[in-house]
């Protein structure tokens, strides 16, 4: 059975069981309901995959035991959130029916919408999914607990999740105020909650009606970085007895290298700029550091978005767009062994100690720390005595270190 026919079978259910509580004539009285919908994503930016919990504030004027109305959301946007789908708590709320309008026999074949397109052309089949929404009321003592809020309340919430591949920038949720839509409301008022006899049926006709959709800004990519160009993205794990030593702080290193244009030019960069070299996905945000600054924060301050000179051992934070921590990213520039930024004496001196063994963190894999990695000159996946003499000729300005790290093309002489 098509889930909107299911939805059908609800709501005939549900006005079974109102029907059973309606004992009066319909209300001819004037009165109000307002309904405004708030995503809990208010300020935020969302991604594919987030889950947004919808608040929904009713104001009245009228005592009611039952309400029921629909709630339509951007198909191409959100979807359902079932409760125990495995993709995190969900919060099903007073969603008491949900399903699409896209297929063919799937519109809701009742008295209350009769046509293909039950909720009038501005909520199209489409482009838009439905939840049906519910409270009711029940007893204390010997009153009807109704519900009156002149000023409005927070009294329901729902959850919907953003789709993968959403092509658009905004979703929306709202509740319908085409005729199509009022007539799938059903509105169970009480003149007197303490005498059960008094209910009755409100219809919309009879009413002032006001809605309020919610529209959330929605990110099409989740937020990543993608090399461009040589630059190479490198996620390597490290060896357990890096770890156990405290040689590396995590189980896998992000590394950044291949900025061939760095070691010609010993040009600084921003955050800005340094995007000619790496893509900055769903509206991402990044921030460069330098070894000084890891090494002495308490004596740098200064604006991690400003210009920076990037050398082995300097970091590139990414922030989501909302501002929350994702990675972090470690540059390598091969032959800058010290993290100076240059290629010099100093280089060669250190990389001699790494061949001969005389640091501890030679002992370990080559790709567990930046320093030891930035040795393997002719890319070979090791650090010995051949790696020395092109850093040589780097030295004396013959050419410069291929920063691809690449075996067979090393080299690039001028």
């Amino acid at each position: 059975m098509k889930m909107l026919k299911k939805v059908t079978a609800v709501l005939v259910v549900l006005l079974l069981v109102l029907g059973t509580v309606s004992i009066g004539a319909t209300a001819v009285d004037s009165g109000t309901i307002g309904i405004t919908i708030r995503a809990d994503s208010e300020g935020k930016k969302l991604y594919p995959g987030d889950i947004v919990t919808f608040t929904v504030n009713i104001s009245t004027n009228f005592n009611y035991v039952a309400m029921r109305w629909p709630v339509m959301y951007t198909l191409k946007a959100f979807e359902p959130v079932i409760g125990n789908d495995g993709n995190g708590d969900a919060d099903y709320g007073n969603v008491i029916g949900h399903g699409t309008l896209a297929d063919e026999d799937s519109y809701l074949e009742s008295g209350e919408a009769i046509t293909n397109e039950p909720f009038g052309g501005t909520y199209s089949k489409a482009n838009y999914g439905c939840l049906l929404i519910q409270w009711t009321g029940g007893t204390s003592g010997n009153r009807v607990v109704c519900y009156n809020e002149p000023s409005g309340y927070d009294c329901l919430t729902f959850q919907l999740r953003v789709k993968p591949g959403f092509t658009g920038s905004v979703g929306t949720v709202a509740v319908p105020t085409t005729n199509q839509a009022k007539n799938m409301f059903y509105l169970e008022g009480i003149t007197d909650p303490s005498n059960g006899n008094s209910t009755f049926h409100l219809t919309l006709s009879n009413l002032t009606f006001t809605s309020t959709p919610a529209q959330v800004e929605i990110i099409r990519e989740e937020a990543g970085l993608q090399a461009r160009g040589d630059t190479i993205i490198e996620t390597v794990d490290v060896t357990p007895a890096a770890l156990q030593d405290g040689v590396a702080d995590s189980p896998t290193i992000n590394y950044i290298y291949g900025l061939n244009s760095f070691v010609q030019t010993g040009e600084e960069y921003s955050a800005e700029s340094i995007q000619q070299y790496l893509l900055v996905l769903g509206d991402a945000k990044i921030e460069l550091w330098t070894v000084p600054e890891l090494e002495h924060p308490e004596t740098f301050d200064d604006d991690p978005e400003s210009e920076k000179l990037i050398s082995t051992g300097a970091k590139l934070k990414l922030y989501d767009a909302n501002g929350t921590f994702l990675d972090e990213y470690t540059f390598v520039v091969f032959g800058d062994i010290n993290g100076s930024g240059q290629i010099d004496g100093m280089d060669s001196s250190i990389l001699i100690n790494a061949f001969l063994y005389l640091y501890d963190w030679t002992y370990y894999g080559l790709k567990d720390n930046p320093t030891f990695f930035a040795c393997d000159i002719n890319g070979d996946g090791a650090v010995a005595s051949d790696d020395y003499g092109p850093l040589l000729e780097a030295i004396g300005y013959k050419g410069y270190v291929n920063q691809t790290n690449d075996p067979t093309n090393f080299f690039v002489y001028y």
